[in-house]
């Protein structure tokens, strides 16, 4: 009885995620759709921004968790921000929806910083 309940408190402290769906899950849904695809899939971004070398990178905050044996112990299940970042495939001149996740490193994720601390 006590280890279900352990159980059930621990899968309940990835309920701060806004999906239900790991990182890596992510990384596998969204590889080389364009930005219309992404947004179709996983909602507006928080934030936008077109970045200095013409990319552009969008952020979901607190949207999903890492799951799983690659990652160490004290990350697991920890909700983190999703970033990924869209290149224009052929460099012409085409609307930015069009604009494809760019690769195996254009989803990444940022851990939040806790700001119980003093500031």
């Amino acid at each position: 009885m006590f280890l279900g309940i352990c159980l059930i408190v621990l899968s309940s402290c990835r309920s701060g995620a806004r999906s239900e769906k790991s990182f890596d899950e992510i990384c596998d849904r969204v590889s080389g759709k364009t930005a219309a695809e992404v947004e179709a899939l996983l909602g507006n971004p928080d934030a936008r921004e077109k970045l200095p070398i013409g990319d552009w990178r969008w952020v979901w905050w607190n949207y999903t968790f890492l799951d799983g044996d690659n990652y160490p112990p004290e990350l697991r299940g920890k909700v983190v921000h999703l970033e990924i970042m869209f290149s224009n495939p052929m460099h012409v001149d085409i609307p930015d929806s069009q604009w494809r996740v760019g690769g195996p490193l254009a989803v990444s994720y940022a851990v939040p910083h806790s700001l119980s601390g003093s500031l």
